[in-house]
């Protein structure tokens, strides 16, 4: 039995791709089905990211560049800076459920299609099948379950799904018949351009470093530059719709995103071992990976003396890099320096996992079968107890609704009644109900790229911010009380409903951007709009009940749109038809 067991693993792709999908579904599908998840850390905020493209889809629109579904209802350009291309297709499948069920579905999707590509592309590194096999389930314990349910992790997932991707297209871009690999490097590049910035400035770093390693021993460095470059152009145009909003409202002087004390986001000895402890989740519990680190650089150690030559660098590289995210590295120095937008200098330790993963299960040294099968049971346990102490530590979180009853605020857009449940020490569950409801997305906004003047430091930024959240309308300079008019939203349309008439200066709370198209109208018909001093919509009006503002993207977004979804669908037709080409008898037709 064990024989047999043992032979399936070694030589059945079938078999452990049915391993995977069993075991995915077991670690993060049965979340899917509950009726409450965890809201904590910045889960508000992603959340609101998927509700605001969940509405644009269903009403058969493309995602506009600002949000007018949450946020406060602001058309803050959360949608335009922050990458979502990569997670559209997996919300446009998931539009018919429920909230939980959606976010969790995607999760679920995210993990399974990554993890079989893995298996598939370690492989191509040689890895045996029971290597690649281990490879996934190792990767499982990456995966951040205290946070899972916040959907503000797949920009660090996407990495230890394509970056090997990336790395193993850079190896193969010298040899024959290697233009899938060009295709694949650029899918890689661009889908993780298209989820999180961050996280494609390091990939594209880390992949700089290892062309040189390939272009000096290349006998053919012209084919390696020259299929780099092409897969440099066809991984801009998978982006370009990113590209293009990116461009486009950074023509504006916007806030940036939230400064930390680099110093406090470092890598530590101590975390590292608290880490294994599993803590149940309370306030900024240590990231679980940071003791997953530790225990592979036990292996590594362990291991080093028998590593190849090449590998031997790549492990001393990341004990360089271990160092330079820790304390002992002065971080505090580079806090008001452009470094400072990484936030987190931990932010390296997921690149450091996936490379250090590549290292330990392509080794010839490594693949024993009694060291391979204790990693995938080893990995299975720890990442089921992550989520057994999800399940535990939730038991005793407050309900949302019991702290919060939406239906009861006598003004959802008062910041005051969120800044409690926002706090990173606070935890509570939210349920369906409250998921469903358009008022959960109206109570909060940040800081991030809101409009501002050219000073780098505008002492206005937080009173406009506070004003224009809380929806302070301001007729004639005069704030109109937030019972005197309703605020509600439809496809691209902000609508504001008043008691009495209003007549005069009217200033929106609706952010303005240059390059986005607005098109104003009220009971007399359309009317010219102009930038307020608090960087919002103004306008100057006979006496109107009602105001309605139809948001547009710019017609050149249009376009990159329509361009970049051709790209996606000619590059994976053209990736699945040379892999069907290349199963049949003949190969004479497989790209070249």
């Amino acid at each position: 039995m064990l024989h047999k067991i043992k032979h399936y693993l070694v030589s059945s792709d079938f078999i452990n791709v049915l391993i995977i999908f069993l075991a995915v579904s077991l670690l993060f599908g049965v979340s899917i089905f509950q009726s409450t998840m965890t809201w904590r850390t910045d889960a508000y905020f992603h959340m609101s990211r998927i509700y605001d493209i969940s509405q644009y889809l269903h009403s058969g629109q493309f995602p506009l560049m600002v949000d007018v579904h949450a946020f406060a209802n602001t058309g803050q350009a959360i949608n335009g800076m922050y990458p979502n291309f990569s997670l559209l297709p997996f919300i446009f499948v998931t539009m018919g459920l429920k909230p939980i069920a959606q976010y969790q579905t995607i999760t679920y999707l995210f993990i399974l299609s990554g993890s079989l590509l893995n298996y598939f592309v370690f492989q191509k590194f040689h890895a045996t099948k029971l290597q690649a096999l281990a490879t996934v389930f190792a990767t499982f314990t990456f995966i951040n379950i205290f946070v899972q349910s916040s959907l503000n992790l797949h920009g660090v997932w996407s990495i230890y799904f394509l970056l090997p991707l990336a790395i193993l297209s850079i190896k193969k871009l010298s040899e024959p018949n290697s233009w899938p690999y060009v295709l694949g490097l650029a899918i890689a590049v661009s889908f993780v351009l298209n989820t999180h910035l961050l996280s494609v400035i390091f990939m594209v770093g880390i992949l700089a470093i290892y062309f040189i390693y390939e272009f000096v021993k290349s006998p053919n460095k012209l084919v390696l530059i020259f299929k780099t470059v092409i897969a440099a152009v066809i991984s801009m145009l998978l982006s370009l719709s990113t590209l293009i909003s990116i461009i486009s409202l950074s023509k504006n002087h916007l806030s940036t995103v939230q400064a930390f004390n680099l110093a406090d986001g470092t890598l530590t000895l101590e975390s590292m071992i608290h880490s294994l402890t599993n803590p149940t989740i309370f306030g900024i519990a240590t990231p679980p990976i940071y003791g997953v680190l530790l225990l592979t650089d036990i292996l590594l150690i362990l291991n080093v003396k028998k590593f190849s030559a090449p590998a031997k660098v790549v492990t001393g590289l990341i004990f360089a890099t271990e160092f330079m995210i820790s304390p002992y590295f002065p971080w505090k120095l580079l806090n008001d320096t452009p470094i400072a937008m990484i936030q987190f200098p931990g932010r390296l330790v997921p690149f450091i996992l996936i490379i250090a993963t590549m290292v330990l299960f392509t080794s010839k040294h490594l693949n024993n079968l009694g060291f391979l099968v204790a990693i995938i049971v080893g990995s299975f346990m720890l990442t089921m107890s992550y989520q057994t102490s999800n399940f535990v530590a939730k038991r005793d979180f407050p309900n949302f609704k019991d702290i919060k009853n939406i239906d009861n605020i006598d003004n959802p857009h008062d910041m005051k009644e969120f800044e409690p449940l926002a706090k990173y020490d606070e935890s509570t569950k939210i349920g369906n109900d409250t998921l469903s409801k358009p008022e959960f997305y109206r109570l909060h906004s940040y800081h991030e790229y809101i409009p501002q003047t050219a000073k780098k430091n505008d002492p206005d930024v937080d009173k406009n911010m506070v004003s224009v959240n809380n929806h302070e309308l301001l007729v004639n300079h005069q704030k109109l009380a937030s019972n005197s008019f309703k605020v509600t939203h439809k496809n691209d349309q902000l609508i504001y409903t008043f008691i009495k008439p209003q007549t005069g200066a009217i200033n929106l709370p609706v952010w303005y951007y240059q390059n986005m198209r607005y098109t104003i109208t009220t009971d007399h018909g359309s009317i010219t709009t102009s930038e307020s001093y608090r960087h919002t919509l103004q306008v100057k009006t006979k006496q109107t009940k009602q105001i309605t503002v139809n948001i547009h993207n710019p017609k050149i977004m249009t376009y990159a749109n329509f361009l970049a979804i051709t790209g996606w669908l000619i590059s994976l037709l053209l990736l699945i038809g040379n892999w069907v080409l290349s199963k049949l008898p003949t190969k004479k037709l497989v790209l070249k």
